[in-house]
């Protein structure tokens, strides 16, 4: 144990080491994390696009026998839903017992079943999020006051049950390919499979109500700054970059990393100070996400291998992006939107990296021994 004076020295080091550390992590989130995890997430859409009901091809058929485009898009947003919806119902019933299992496996059984596990849950989590976005569009529409209300409505039910960090995303949160981040348990009520068919109605609740919340709150931000902003409509290319929602995107980020630092070093201790300054800071958290997912989804439509044809290119962007994102150790990012409980974290902006990464000895594999 040091002493005060022993300490004093190397207080202005330790700040400063920490000051670097963070701004690494931001940098590193920003820059390297988010347009990675945007480049999984827009193969993957796109492929389903041309997977799952997709239009026919000129000529493939006659006029007369063609469905009505309407649909078919209807068609392709509720197999998606279906499917996604309920692949994740099964995956979040059994995620507790397979990370159980897997604890008692070699690391390289583990790491191997985990990655499978992550990536079945992220492309389920892809085509769930598709299929929400289709048939709202198709079912509300995109009129100003429809989304207004789905926006409004939305974020009022998540900040009343205290969960609107859920809608933060990259490059404001990230997800480092930890075992028990991977299974941990990211359903609201947190119950666990002990828990007996309380569990199973937590699991539903959750992808039910809790998670269309949160991509009802996603489309309806996105669909009404295509009203203002530079249109980009995901899974066409547009005629502009949207370069207003990456710039806005970006700032709002890096103000939102220093607001919420400001609001974790303040000493009151008031609730009607404390309160609304953590809800608008997170509420700028989420908005500086979906600009930053507009911008960069919108560079890709352009920059991203332009020249190649568009189903190779998304196949590329599917694979790359887990593939990188595997190599950092942040692939959890991609799939884990596990439900973030206000009195489980104080922090708006989770995007430990450097400051986090596990240590050597803290990978060595714990092998239980068999008498």
């Amino acid at each position: 144990m040091y002493s005060k004076l022993e300490n004093q020295p190397s207080m202005g080091v330790l700040r400063t080491k920490d000051w670097l550390l963070s701004l690494a992590d931001f940098l590193w989130s920003s820059v390297v994390v988010a347009p990675l995890v945007v480049l999984y997430w827009r193969g993957s859409w796109d492929l389903l696009d041309d997977l799952v009901y997709p239009p026919p091809e000129e000529g493939s058929i006659k006029l007369e026998d063609a469905p009505h485009p309407a649909i078919q898009r209807q068609l392709s947003g509720l197999v998606c839903y279906m499917v996604g919806l309920l692949v994740r119902i099964c995956l979040d019933l059994s995620k507790y017992h397979i990370g159980e299992f897997l604890k008692t496996k070699s690391k390289y059984i583990r790491l191997s079943c985990s990655w499978i596990f992550n990536a079945v849950y992220a492309l389920a989590g892809v085509s769930f999020w598709r299929g929400v976005w289709f048939l709202m569009k198709l079912d509300i529409g995109v009129g100003t006051v429809q989304l207004l209300v789905v926006l409004c409505g939305s974020l009022a039910v998540l900040i009343f049950t205290k969960v609107p960090k859920s809608l933060i995303s990259s490059p404001l949160a990230i997800s480092l390919d930890k075992h028990e981040v991977t299974f941990q348990n990211g359903t609201f009520f947190r119950k666990t499979p002990e828990a007996g068919c309380w569990f199973l109605i937590d699991v539903i609740f959750t992808n039910l109500v809790i998670r269309q919340l949160i991509v009802f709150c996603w489309w309806s931000l996105w669909s009404l700054e295509n009203k203002i902003l530079f249109k980009n409509y995901m899974g066409m290319q547009d005629f502009n970059v949207s370069t207003d929602s990456l710039f806005m995107g970006y700032a709002g980020a890096i103000l939102t990393v220093g607001l919420d630092q400001l609001v974790r070093k303040v000493t009151t201790t008031k609730l009607y100070i404390m309160k609304p300054a953590a809800t608008l800071v997170t509420i700028l958290a989420f908005f500086s996400s979906v600009n930053v997912w507009r911008g960069v989804w919108s560079m890709l439509d352009h920059y991203f291998l332009h020249g190649i044809d568009p189903d190779e290119n998304y196949v590329i962007g599917h694979v790359a992006g887990i593939v990188a994102l595997t190599g950092i150790m942040v692939a959890n990012t991609i799939s884990n939107d596990s439900i973030v409980l206000d009195s489980e974290t104080e922090n708006a902006v989770n995007i430990g990296y450097w400051r986090q990464k596990p240590r050597k000895e803290e990978h060595e594999e714990m092998v239980p021994i068999i008498e």
